[in-house]
């Protein structure tokens, strides 16, 4: 204790701000092991519910293989963690599956990582005081809020990048899946054959896509009328084309008209509002490059043209 306790002054240079640093890192350490070992003792306490949520994960994510003890730790800890929130409803619960997490314990699994990334973070950011010369007490207070506040954003980050890498890919691959749905349909198949033929042909180059279709079909054999499944799929993918297509296709079927004049008409719209969105991008272009045409290129052309000129007149004052 005293070698550790000199150590840090030698350090801070402060005897005050280093027994306080002192205090400070031996309460995290005991606040952590306290935490951990109460992890343990409930987990040892209560077999029963151990073995029960080992049984619903595997159940709820057959065909995967069954949880780890860490998944399960980490979906305990967040669900303590939200307290008695609705993960269903929530918006956390929407984010994870427009990212493309559909599991149930995604919500409860993101807030642990969350608070794990955070809290051990900030643990290595005091253990890593002691081998930083000349910080006061504010910097080093200031290195650990700085190192906590990242474990807990950069989750949500990726999270959020990867919401809209998914919601590009979907965007990029629903004309080909719309077009693929008109020619399917006019050809004579049903809606729910020809969503499974979409998701066929684009499993190659859609990937997303062609799973979010498939999912559809699964739900319309196993009993979910078309109109419902298609509604989970603008659920799930949170497009607003998507939701155009599940309200027009749910008043065809329910006014009983035709389901191919609908997604022929529904495509020539989609078409036309392409390209209007591509001419309105194209409209804005000449905005967006006045920035880079002041900053860039502006400097360099006066440079060049009135730079000899000015070189001139510097020369000839000069002689003066």
């Amino acid at each position: 204790m005293d070698y550790l306790l000199s150590l840090i002054d030698s350090v801070v240079g402060n005897p005050d701000q280093a027994r306080l640093l002192f205090v400070g890192a031996v309460g995290l350490s005991a606040v952590m092991a306290a935490v951990t070992v109460a992890l343990l003792v409930v987990g040892l306490q209560d077999p029963v519910r151990r073995r029960l949520n080992v049984l619903k994960r595997a159940q709820a994510s057959a065909g995967s293989g069954a949880p780890g003890s860490l998944q399960l730790m980490l979906e305990q800890m967040g669900a303590r963690f939200a307290g008695g929130a609705d993960w269903q409803n929530s918006s956390t619960r929407t984010l994870l599956v427009h990212a493309g997490y559909r599991q149930p314990s995604a919500a409860q699994t993101y807030w642990a990582v969350r608070l794990l990334l955070a809290l051990v973070l900030a643990g290595s950011a005091v253990l890593a005081l002691p081998f930083i010369k000349g910080m006061s007490l504010l910097q080093s207070t200031l290195m650990v809020v700085i190192a906590a506040g990242l474990g807990w954003l950069v989750p949500a980050i990726y999270v959020d990048k990867r919401k809209q890498a998914r919601l590009g890919a979907l965007r990029a691959g629903f004309p080909d899946a719309l077009d693929l749905l008109v020619v399917c349909v006019e050809s004579g198949l049903a809606l729910p054959q020809s969503i499974e033929r979409v998701a066929e042909e684009l499993a190659v180059s859609h990937g997303d896509l062609a799973e979010e279709l498939a999912l559809v079909n699964h739900e319309i054999r196993a009993g979910i009328s078309s109109t419902e499944a298609l509604r989970h799929l603008a659920e799930r993918s949170g497009l607003e084309d998507i939701n155009g297509l599940v309200s027009l296709l749910a008043q065809s079927i329910r006014f009983g008209t035709s389901v191919a004049d609908t997604l022929r008409i529904y495509a020539e719209e989609f078409r036309d509002r392409r390209t209007q969105a591509a001419e309105e991008q194209a409209a804005k272009l000449g905005t967006k490059l006045i920035f880079p045409l002041i900053f860039c290129l502006w400097p360099g052309f006066f440079l060049v043209a009135i730079g000899p000129a000015i070189l001139g007149v510097l020369k000839a004052f000069g002689r003066l």
